[in-house]
C-alpha cells in the first residue's frame, strides 16, 4: 500500500511540475509591411492602412501581404499606451489565402513624439519601450495549415510613419511557444 501511495504521489508531483513548466519561445519568422497611411480619428483613436509586405518563415515558406488595416486606441494612462487591432490579408507561396489578425500593445518612451514628427524609425529604447502582439492565423492551405493551431507572439522591431520622402514601415519577429 505504501508503494502504491508513493507512486501516486510521485506521478502527481511530476504532472504538477510538468504542467507549470514555462514555455520557451522559438523564432518562427518575420512579418514586414509598408505603412501607407496613418490618420487620427480623434484625440484617442487612429486608423492606419498597410501593404504591400511579406511574411517569411524560417522553414522556407513565405507569402505576400496584400493589405492590412489597423484600428488603435490611445489609452489614457501615464505613457499613452497604444492598443492595436490589426487584420491582414496575405497570399501565400502556394497561392492560398491567409487571414492574419492581431491585438497588441505599444508602450511609447520619451522619444515617441519626436520620432513620429520627424518620421524617424521607432525602435526599442528609441521611441518604443515595449511592443508585443498576439497573432492568430487562418488558412485552408495544406502547406501552411499548421498555422491554424498556433497563437504567435509578435515582437515589434521597427515602426516608421510615412512621410513625403519615405514610406512607412512596420516590422515584427514572430515566435511560437513550445513546452
Amino acid at each position: 500500500m505504501k508503494t502504491i501511495l508513493s507512486v501516486l504521489v510521485f506521478l502527481t508531483l511530476k504532472t504538477t511540475i510538468a504542467s507549470t513548466t514555462i514555455p520557451k519561445l522559438d523564432h518562427l519568422g518575420t512579418l514586414e509591411f509598408e505603412m501607407a497611411g496613418f490618420y487620427l480619428v480623434d484625440k484617442y483613436k487612429s486608423i492606419s492602412d498597410f501593404g504591400p509586405g511579406k511574411i517569411i518563415f524560417n522553414d522556407g515558406g513565405s507569402g505576400k501581404v496584400k493589405v492590412c488595416n489597423e484600428y488603435s486606441d490611445f489609452i489614457a494612462n501615464d505613457t499613452q499606451t497604444i492598443a492595436l487591432k490589426v487584420t491582414c490579408e496575405l497570399l501565400m507561396s502556394d497561392n492560398t489565402a491567409l487571414y492574419l489578425e492581431y491585438y497588441g500593445r505599444i508602450v511609447p518612451d520619451k522619444n515617441w513624439g519626436k520620432n513620429i514628427e520627424s518620421a524617424k524609425n521607432l525602435v526599442k529604447n528609441d521611441g518604443i519601450q515595449n511592443w508585443f502582439t498576439g497573432i492568430s492565423l487562418r488558412t485552408t492551405s495544406k502547406k501552411y495549415g499548421y498555422l491554424n493551431n498556433l497563437l504567435l507572439l509578435g515582437k515589434g522591431k521597427k515602426l516608421r510613419v510615412p512621410s513625403k520622402d519615405r514610406k512607412g514601415i512596420v516590422s515584427y519577429d514572430l515566435f511560437k511557444a513550445n513546452y
